[in-house]
């Protein structure tokens, strides 16, 4: 029943972005800016390069989260639609679940789209190490995507909701943010995954907590 109810908002939101493409647009346009202004403003120095290279793409994909996470939830508010859904609901915490899991997928589809353009900009071997670099991007990406969707609904009513999101979100997700920078670098760097365990394990402990936290106070916050 659980896995039904999750299944069915997440079909729902994927039918929506289908014909609108809005929010996988937003996100995918503003990762290649910031790829392109960053690849114009560190130039071709290759040992500046492999330095800034992972910040730069996990800032990009930072940033996309936010712009996805502000359209995702507002869909749910408008006409007080979120009411209907969650009379419909047995289990609140499924709009939760489905909503992490579609705001995750969005951005696994704006990674696997924006990195031919980082590797060729950044001139950067990422096929050699794409395996172990999806370990870290799916890491990341479910810590930001949970954080996100709970400060998403926590926000939702609130009149400057747009502003409010990013301050609520960035600092949250920053210790996750430098795991996974770090871990990148690591990569591109020529380590394995058995030898970045400590941000793995950061990044893995990140992400228990926080879905946890959030399936614990999801139907206080929609309470409110």
């Amino acid at each position: 029943m659980f896995l039904q109810q999750v299944w069915a908002i997440l079909a729902k939101d994927l039918k929506a972005e289908w014909r609108t493409r809005e929010i996988f647009s937003s996100m995918f346009v503003f990762s290649v800016l910031v790829v392109v202004v960053f690849n114009f403003a560190i130039g071709a120095n290759p040992e500046l390069i492999q330095q800034v290279a992972p910040g730069v793409l996990w800032v990009a994909l930072l940033f996309a989260t936010v712009l996805g996470l502000q359209r995702s939830v507002q869909t749910e508010g408008h006409e007080d639609c979120l009411h209907g859904v969650l009379l419909a609901l047995g289990d609140r915490s499924a709009l939760f679940v489905a909503k992490t899991l579609g705001n995750m997928l969005y951005l696994l589809i704006v990674a696997i789209c924006t990195f031919p353009l980082f590797s060729i900009w950044f001139r950067l071997d990422i096929v050699s190490c794409l395996g172990s670099l999806g370990v870290i991007l799916v890491l990341g990406m479910l810590g930001f995507s949970a954080v996100g969707t709970l400060f998403s609904f926590i926000a939702l009513n609130i009149r400057t909701r747009e502003i409010m999101l990013p301050l609520l979100f960035l600092p949250v997700s920053v210790p996750l943010t430098i795991a996974a920078v770090y871990a990148t670098a690591k990569l591109l760097a020529g380590k394995t995954l058995a030898e970045i365990t400590d941000y793995l394990t950061l990044m893995t402990v990140f992400d228990v907590v926080f879905v946890a936290l959030a399936l614990m106070t999801f139907d206080f916050i929609l309470e409110e």
